[in-house]
């Protein structure tokens, strides 16, 4: 038997921790493979055992046609029509190099994966994985990075999740797995794993490439299909919503533009004047909040205030009993002054907030021309 490197004899040997392998007759030229390490030669070794038991034809060293390659382990499926290289790259390499040597590959058609026991800067860069060697705790080669799957689960709703309507979704996520590299090697050459283009950060190191079942990847793209579709249909409600805001408020600018209308006294239906409306001094709590609510809100697209806040005053004459309505300390309107207490002097240029119509025709029967009542729950029917 000669080396398939540099065809000098070989001889077989037996190491002191009983593994079997081939030694360089004595007289030797250099040859590269002679200086490959234990810890390569027994991962060469596990490539070979793992694509034959997957069904495939392994063979070691082989050139390729050219010469520019050689494969440390090729992987021929049974009828010969695939070939794939495993690569045990333990010697320091840069992004580059490697990137180059896989290009090689990739001109005559043979897929490659780069397998390496340290997580070097070019792990992720090409196809390649990151594996650990049989321990105390694991009994086999097996692969500790470069291996995912994608996942959907129920968590606590966020605010965002909420917003994305995301709860029949769940939430989905690229994450880590691993297997022992048998397994790996056979279901990359059955095309059940596959070499994906994902950017990934993990504690140890970053990937731009990663290897995962085609199936995870359908559900990945699905599942970004979803999302992208739930982000249309909030970006859609949020134009609608808007352009609902603009015109409330175009209706409200409408309204504050209007004049106080005139409002006459109303007659009953023989002629005799009706009863008017009387001021309610107190009302039900529930309704009181809605209008402070209400005014507020309508104070804040009338007059563009960004923090309208109603100040509440224990019987004070000057607001005719009515709430005053501040932003950053200044005075813009009166909730409810008391008709009967009313001094429209002291409420120059001040804006007047009621509840409804029938407190707008008690108050705008006396308000000077040019005030600005705002009806706040516009309850019954408007004045004439």
């Amino acid at each position: 038997m000669t080396c398939p490197e540099c065809a000098h004899p070989l001889h077989a040997k037996v190491s002191r921790y009983g593994l079997r392998f081939f030694a360089h007759d004595s007289g030797s030229p250099t040859c590269a493979l002679a200086g490959e390490s234990m810890e390569h030669h027994l991962l060469k070794l596990e490539l070979a055992t793992a694509v034959r038991a997957a069904g495939h034809h392994a063979e070691l060293e082989v050139r390729g046609p050219d010469g520019d390659w050689r494969a440390d382990v090729m992987a021929s499926s049974p009828d010969g029509t695939v070939c794939m290289a495993w690569e045990a790259q333990l010697s320091p390499i840069t992004a580059d190099e490697i990137r180059e040597r896989t290009a090689r590959f990739t001109k005559d058609g043979v897929r490659v994966c780069w397998v390496a026991t340290k997580l070097r800067p070019w792990v992720g860069e090409v196809p390649s994985i990151y594996v650990r060697p049989p321990g105390d705790n694991q009994p086999e080669w097996a692969v500790a990075g470069g291996l995912v799957r994608f996942t959907t689960e129920e968590r606590d709703r966020s605010l965002l999740d909420q917003a994305l309507g995301r709860g029949a979704l769940g939430r989905g996520a690229w994450e880590g797995t691993t297997a022992d590299l048998r397994s790996f090697v056979a279901w990359t050459l059955t095309g059940r794993t596959v070499p994906h283009r994902l950017r990934r950060y993990t504690d140890e190191h970053y990937w731009e490439g990663v290897w995962t079942a085609p199936q995870y990847i359908d559900a990945a793209t699905a599942y970004d299909a979803a999302v992208a579709e739930k982000h249309a249909e909030l970006e859609q409600q949020h134009r609608r919503e808007e352009i609902e805001r603009r015109r409330s408020d175009a209706r409200l600018r409408a309204e504050l533009a209007r004049p106080t209308p005139a409002v006459p006294r109303q007659r009953g239906s023989r002629g005799a004047p009706e009863t008017e409306p009387v001021w309610e001094d107190d009302i039900p709590r529930e309704e009181r909040e809605r209008l402070h609510h209400a005014t507020v809100a309508k104070a804040r697209i009338l007059l563009n205030i960004s923090k309208p806040v109603l100040r509440y005053t224990d019987g004070d004459r000057r607001w005719a009993l009515g709430t005053p309505l501040y932003s950053s300390n200044r005075l813009y309107g009166i909730l409810r002054p008391h008709p009967q207490l009313i001094g429209w002097n002291l409420l120059k240029d001040l804006v007047i907030f009621v509840r409804n119509y029938d407190e707008l025709r008690m108050l705008g029967s006396t308000a000077p021309n040019g005030t600005h009542i705002i009806v706040v729950l516009p309850d019954g029917q408007p004045p004439d």
